[in-house]
């Protein structure tokens, strides 16, 4: 697991690009845990969305997500890219900014090669932000 602990969010431009920059440095191994099918599709491995600390910036490879039956949208976006490159697809993460009574949060979601944006998170039961 890649993990960085509080992000600071007061540039949300450098905080984003830090967040994607975490994503390709975990996807070596997600693809390659993709491509000797060591995990299923992520649609159809029965995981679901689980939140986790905003504050937390945790890149967990899919063989983890799959054994906590769960994810956030960082952990979701990595294996779903993931599946994508393997397939010849160059999928792209993309942050998006929310508020919340917590304060400014990042979401991950992706972008594919089309321009349509995918948001595995509330594809597997986040309330749609």
């Amino acid at each position: 697991m890649l993990c960085v602990l509080d992000i600071d969010t007061t540039d949300q431009e450098t905080a984003a690009r830090a967040v994607c920059a975490l994503l390709e440095v975990a996807m070596p191994r997600a693809r390659r845990e993709v491509a000797t099918k060591a995990v299923p599709q992520l649609y159809r491995s029965g995981v679901r969305y689980q939140a986790q600390s905003p504050a937390a910036c945790c890149f967990r490879q899919p063989s983890e997500v799959l054994a906590r039956a769960g994810g956030d949208c960082k952990q979701l976006v990595l294996w779903r890219i993931a599946e994508l490159r393997e397939a010849g697809e160059h999928a792209t993460p993309r942050v998006l900014w929310l508020t919340h009574k917590q304060g400014l949060q990042a979401h991950m979601q992706l972008r594919r090669k089309d321009g349509t944006i995918e948001d595995p998170s509330v594809c597997l039961g986040m309330v749609k932000p």
